[in-house]
């Protein structure tokens, strides 16, 4: 029911995007109460994953790996 998901996003204003671990399509509105997690990029600039357990688990090995989880882990809000 993805589209239903799609339709919930554009009526509230939220983002649709796809997840940058998975590809998966999915707004705003799933992760806006929740902190799923967030891929880190090269420049500094964290992308928002998908509220499925294993893209949040993977984003977070990539960023140990690129040395980006002490940042995440002090500056987290």
């Amino acid at each position: 029911m993805r589209w239903f998901e799609r339709l919930v996003a554009w009526a509230g204003g939220y983002f649709w995007l796809p997840c940058p671990v998975c590809g998966e399509m999915f707004g705003g509105h799933e992760i806006a109460h929740v902190c799923t997690g967030a891929l880190v990029s090269d420049d500094g600039h964290a992308h928002c994953v998908c509220p499925k357990p294993e893209c949040s688990y993977e984003a977070g090995a990539r960023n140990a790996i690129a040395g980006h989880a002490i940042f995440l882990r002090h500056n987290a809000s």
